[in-house]
């Protein structure tokens, strides 16, 4: 099967005949020893009894079973057993689950989950805990939408009382609150009794418990090797033997057994809640193991604690009595499972997946370290260094600061360069760990930045620790002590080979202290250790590409640090243009020559290898292949130009990393060398600055990349493209010299992007300095200052910060101590180092009155994510509101207040977004949109700032990690990929779904990967008409993506605006258009107004709304579209012609002819000027004016007619619209047309109308249209 894989991905995507299929599922009966009695699961062949002992612990008819075995066919299964490998398993084998034996750990892990099942709080994360983690606001919409498909709603469609402008609303962003689990018992706790004698402990005793009922009765449980029974001890009388009863039984292998029998109105409440929650969707409740969930900056206060004694005892049921249980060798964890064979696609998966679960469970008990540490509550391993030189040591974890404590970074320029060196080394890091070379062993690398702070968490090197009894160092291979020795042990050579290849790097020369040169492959920074267990270990990557030349030699003396690298993307774009160049010139010649070029990747590590025997017989056997391929010739055909191979080997247009690091040739020769080195690296930056950004944005200004919605994105956007972050002021530069862009189209909020992100940036490097030593009770106030001077400016210009005296006074150490120097800052202060920090970073100068122009609500938002604040959610006062409408506050009731027609209504002085309401009805009994605005109402006092220091509820640590992605399932899900497109639908469809199911092993279910792998089989799913299973795959995948990449995430809502299209061609449209209600909320939060994309989301909803017959409503929001287009785009652009045209149908569904025809020719017009006559949109237009111009002509003389012949009774202006006597006219029919087109989700003019309809009649056409 693993072969199916690799060959599929091959170009012709021929699969052996002989393989098996990819993807096999067996339907099991599992034979439980209580009801009910028998289960049944689907499985694939792949997985492991241990997948299967997890699925029979989440579903609720087994949640009792913790302690078990699983049997067939009289024998023990081996947990870590594949099904396959088990000899008669077949579909619908009966399994048998039999209760084992507790030992102390089983009995506590089964009294955590008993915890868990009652829903009592749990500490296991409480450093990294979360408020309102894990949402989803999707099953709310669901049920919203149901009332308006009952008709039971007040309004008739989700969009009617949505407001497209003004200020977002932001209690929006989270979901209604979900129901309170109910309490199943007044507490549940160990007994006072535990833990066991010696002598009972013999026998057997493991736990003794106490529970008190909701019926207010105590009884004292005994826990042992069979399980959970009652005893005869009370609070005052120590007796564990079982207590005798008559007819009824106190003893069950399960404590949740054992509670139902002692306790009615627990098995009522258990009953009860798992009966609401088989009403949600599991994806909603199940718990991921190898993710966090997401935690919204904005959140609602944790709910009062319930007393729960058990809670305090929890570190004790998790670790045991001295925490072995929860203490890891982490390294030895890592390099074991790293060396597991991987030689299978079985072995590949298990091996993937443990690697994804030991990253994830390093970085949340990194986390977890990094917050104790950041709190003082871990002491140092070196207590008498300077705080930023202080090393920990935690839970097997090594700690250290991301700051230039010991010198290290100096020359580089300290502080900064140390940061900065740190990110980098994370980078690389993974990097390493993705190409996954053999005998090469990274480590466990977390990046966490908590309270200004940054923290570096390692999985330690063995001996790391220890001095060498021979005094020799363990770094073997890159610079020692600095660069004053230089080592190259030849053993490392080969792996370091394999990546420097991947990086483009050429074996060079480096010099030490003395001038004698070593050569090596990667850079003198990176370093090779021997571990004392053995092994090859990898540090120091902060340098894996070379320096960026242009930058510092423009920008060097101003800049805050000297390691300005360059990014390994922007070395691979370049690599790319210069063997394309090279290729190009090369098969040129061969043309001219008669020769046809055949083009072969060499790979580095081959060539290190030539006189193998395996590499002679694949060349031999390559080179037979191609010699006869060259002369196969018959008798009828031509001879064959020859072939002649073209190599692009791993060396060619290779760097050297250390060039402008300081390196002093000595030899002339080597001068020379290193002066051709140093030529290339400059090429790299020069190619940066004159390609790569002029690249990127002409893709963005011309479509083929959309512009971002969010920080997130668009810093993912820049190092895709290898540019680095402190270009984004050249990227305005370039933005700029696009002329024809300045003032409108799409560039002009990428400028406004881009200028937010310099400010993001620059604020978030002055908080850093601001609150990095401050102590945990004063950050608050810190924040909620600094918050007030740059984002509640217009609402209090001079904001102050009030500590309490008392804690200022316990933190100082002295008067003139600058721990505090926070509450002394202006905002002016506060902005003025904002505005120079962006000058010094960025090189870019904020005008006088930048802060005016911040978008509040969005800078709000980014910082709060930045720095991972969780914030009291309501509604915050950016403004000062007008005096005559009183106030503003945050809690203010929205009430609806008409719109003029022309849009001018004003509330408080400014005019607010419009929105649609169903208003009176018209005589033709259908209802009237009218134009409403959402108004708040004033409330009696205001605060004096936007941000208090109670708002802030919570600080979380923000995390970067190094974990590997699996490429097995990136691999099936490119060869499904392939295949589709080869026209091999069935394999395809086979390989995605292997694909997914690969991305649910490795990764577990609730993880962002998966939401990911979901999304994409939901587009490939659509492409392949198959509808139905493509909005189930987006509806998962947008559920997955709330609750682990965040509510308001730039891909969740993206997700939300794919599920809404699924729908919408479901025939679900009121269900769709529910989910573009929601993306638009989220999209005017994220990103602000004026967003190209929000365009076509706008039109989406207008054709939504044509479907379920909202005509006016659809008309408007046509309308709208059409005028944010215009400012867009352009009025003259083909995407506004587009729009004219859909506007020109809903007009004439609104039986508004002669506006419909005036659109009709803008769009002809334009498609005309801008296509030409014989483009297919302009004749398609052309046919729909035609018509539209005949019906608006016989439409009015059909109304003069009529008002002729009943002079005598006078008929009201616009009586032709209310003639029930006159046939179907044309502009019907066409309305008719238009509207089957909106049903069927047309979004562009060559979809509207078929052309095989373009010569028929009008008659023909309406007769087409009523079929």
């Amino acid at each position: 099967m693993a072969e199916a894989v690799r060959d599929v991905a091959v170009p012709n995507g021929e699969v052996p005949g002989d393989e098996q299929p990819l993807l096999e599922t067996l339907t099991l009966n599992v034979k439980l020893p209580r009801h009910p009695f028998s289960i049944k699961i689907v499985v694939s062949i792949r997985e492991t009894f241990n997948d299967i002992r997890q699925s029979i612990l989440d579903l609720p008819s087994t949640i009792q079973y913790t302690c078990f075995s699983l049997w067939f066919d009289g024998a023990k299964l081996n947990d870590f057993l594949e099904l396959s490998s088990v000899e008669g398993i077949h579909d619908g084998a009966t399994l048998e689950l039999h209760e084992e034996a507790y030992n102390e750990r089983e009995a506590r892990a089964h009294f955590l989950k008993v915890r868990d099942i009652m829903g009592l709080a749990s500490t296991k994360n409480y450093p990294i805990a979360a408020l309102s983690s894990g949402l989803s606001a999707l099953e709310s919409l669901e049920t919203k939408t149901q009332a308006f498909q009952k008709k039971s709603a007040a309004v008739a469609h989700p969009m009617v009382d949505f407001a497209l402008t003004g200020m977002p609303v932001l209690q929006e962003v989270l979901p209604a609150p979900e129901p309170a689990k109910p309490q199943l018992v007044k507490s549940l706790s160990l007994s006072h009794w535990h833990p066991p004698p010696p002598n009972l402990r013999l026998r057997g005793h493991l736990l003794y418990l106490q529970v008190l009922t909701l019926e207010g009765y105590a009884h004292h449980i005994t826990a042992d090797v069979s399980g959970f029974y009652v005893s005869n001890s009370s609070n005052q009388k120590f007796d564990p033997s079982p207590r005798a009863a008559v007819g009824k039984s106190y003893r069950a292998h399960s404590l949740l057994v054992l509670l139902q029998e002692l306790s009615t109105l627990f098995t009522e409440g258990l009953l009860s809640w798992q009966t609401e929650l088989g009403k949600r969707d599991p994806l909603t409740i199940y718990t991921p193991t190898n993710a966090l969930l997401a935690s919204p900056w904005l959140s609602r206060p944790a709910p009062p604690p319930v007393a729960d004694v058990s809670r305090t005892q929890e570190q004790y049921l998790l670790g045991g009595s001295d925490n072995l249980d929860t203490v890891r060798d982490w390294n030895e964890d890592l390099q074991s499972t790293r060396e597991m064979p991987r030689d299978t696609i079985q072995e590949r998966v298990l091996r993937e997946r443990l690697l994804n679960k030991l990253y994830f469970d390093f970085a949340e008990a990194a986390a977890k370290g990094a917050v104790l540490i950041a709190h003082d509550e871990i002491p140092a391993l070196n207590p008498n260094e300077t705080r930023d030189a202080q090393i920990f040591l935690y839970n097997g974890i090594f700690f250290s600061y991301g700051a230039d404590g010991i010198g290290t970074f100096a020359k580089e320029g300290g502080d900064p360069a140390a940061r900065y060196a740190v990110g980098k080394d994370l980078s690389g890091v993974k990097f390493v760990t993705q190409l996954d070379v053999e005998g090469i062993c990274p480590l466990c690398t977390v990046i966490i930045d908590y309270c200004g702070r940054r923290i570096v968490a390692q999985s330690p090197v063995p001996g790391i620790f220890r001095q060498r009894e021979d005094g020799t160092n363990q770094i073997v291979y890159g610079g020692v002590d600095g660069r004053d020795t230089i080592a190259n042990d030849p053993s490392f050579r080969p792996m370091f080979e394999k990546i420097a290849e991947s990086l483009h790097l050429k074996p060079h020369t480096v010099w030490d202290k003395d001038g004698n040169p070593k050569d090596l492959v990667t850079s003198v920074e990176l370093k090779g250790l021997n571990g004392t267990d053995g092994r090859k270990y990898i540090i120091d990557l902060y340098r894996i590409a070379p320096l960026d030349v242009e930058f510092l030699e423009t920008y060097g003396d101003k800049y805050p640090h000297k390691m300005t690298v360059l990014r390994t993307e922007a070395v691979e774009e370049w690599w790319k243009e210069q063997v394309r160049k090279w290729i190009t010139e090369r098969s040129e010649k061969l043309k001219a020559e008669g020769k046809e070029a055949k083009i072969v990747y060499k790979p580095l590590s081959t060539e290190a290898q030539p006189d193998t025997k395996e590499s002679d017989e694949a060349s031999t056997e390559e080179k037979t292949v191609d010699e006869a391929k060259v002369g196969e010739t018959t008798k009828d055909e031509e001879p064959k130009p020859e072939v002649e191979t073209i190599e692009i080997s791993g060396h060619m247009f290779s760097l050297n990393p250390d060039v402008y690091s300081g390196q002093q040739p000595v030899t002339e020769d080597d001068q020379k060398t290193y002066a051709a080195d140093e030529a290339d690296v400059r090429q790299v930056s020069q190619f940066l600055l004159s390609t790569v950004i002029p690249g990127m944005v002409n893709d963005i200004r011309s479509g083929v990349v959309s512009v971002p919605l969010d920080s997130k994105q668009l810093t993912k956007l820049f190092h895709k493209r290898g540019i680095n972050m402190r270009y984004i002021s050249k990227v305005i530069e370039a933005v700029n010299n696009v002329e024809e862009e300045t003032k409108t189209g799409k560039l002009s909020l990428f400028r406004v992007l881009l200028k937010t992100e310099i400010i993001l940036r620059s604020a978030k490097h002055v908080i850093n300095k601001l609150i990095k030593s401050l102590p945990a009770p004063i950050v608050t106030h810190a924040f909620a200052h600094i918050f007030n001077s740059l984002i509640g400016m217009k609402y209090n210009a001079e904001p102050t910060s009030e500590v309490d005296p008392t804690i200022i006074a316990l933190y100082s150490s002295s008067e003139e101590d600058t721990v505090f120097k926070f509450t002394k800052l202006s905002a002016k202060d506060i902005q003025a180092a904002i505005a120079d920090e962006a000058s010094l970073r960025f090189f870019y100068s904020l005008e006088e009155s930048w802060v005016d122009t911040i978008r509040p609500i969005q800078l709000f938002r980014e910082l709060s994510l930045k720095f991972g604040l969780q914030w009291r959610s309501k509604q915050y006062l950016f403004e000062k509101p007008v005096e005559e409408n009183n106030s503003t506050p945050p809690e203010a009731v929205r009430a609806p207040v008409e719109i003029k027609p022309n849009g001018a209504h004003k509330t408080n002085g400014k005019a607010n977004g419009s929105a649609f309401k169903h208003g009176k009805k018209s005589k033709a009994g259908k209802k009237e949109a009218a134009v409403v605005a959402p108004v708040v109402l004033a409330q009696p006092s205001l605060p004096k700032v936007t941000f208090m220091p109670e708002d802030l509820l919570n600080i979380m640590p923000v995390m970067k990690d190094s974990t590997m992605r699996s490429l097995i399932a990136d691999e099936a899900m490119e060869a499904g990929r392939v295949s589709i497109m080869q026209g091999d639908k069935d394999l395809g469809v086979e390989l995605l779904l292997e694909a997914l199911s690969l991305h649910e092993q490795i990764y577990g279910i609730i993880h962002p990967e998966v939401a990911r792998a979901y999304s994409q089989l939901s587009m490939i799913y659509g492409g392949l008409e198959e509808k139905v299973i493509s909005a189930e795959l987006a509806r998962k995948a947008t559920i997955i993506a709330e609750r682990t990449l965040g509510l308001d995430d730039a891909e969740t809502v993206l997700m939300y605006l794919n599920l809404a299209l699924t729908e919408h061609a479901n025939g679900n449209s009121l269900l769709g258009l529910m989910y573009v209600r929601r993306a638009c909320t989220l999209w005017r939060i994220v990103c602000g107004d004026g967003h190209p994309d929000n365009v076509n989301t706008m039109n989406n909803a207008a054709v939504m709304l044509q479907a379920v017959k909202e005509y006016h409503d659809s008309r408007k929001w046509f309308e709208m579209s059409l005028e944010q287009c215009e400012e867009i785009f352009g009025a003259h652009s083909l995407n506004a012609a587009t729009l004219y045209f859909q506007l020109a149908q809903a007009l004439v569904l609104t039986q508004d002819s002669k506006q419909a025809v005036t659109k009709m020719r803008e769009a002809y017009t334009i498609f005309h000027s801008e296509l030409g006559p014989d483009d297919k949109n302009t004749k398609e237009s052309e046919v729909w004016l035609e018509r539209l111009t005949h019906s608006a002509v016989n439409h009015a003389r059909q109304a003069r007619e009529l008002q002729n012949r009943k002079v005598r009774k006078p008929q009201s202006a616009g009586s032709g619209n209310s003639s029930t006597s006159t046939p179907l006219d044309s502009a019907t029919a066409v309305g008719s047309a238009a509207a089957a087109s909106a049903r069927k989700g047309g979004a562009s003019v060559t979809e509207v109308i078929p052309t095989a309809l373009n010569t028929k009649s009008v008659e023909e056409l309406v007769k087409y249209i009523n079929n």
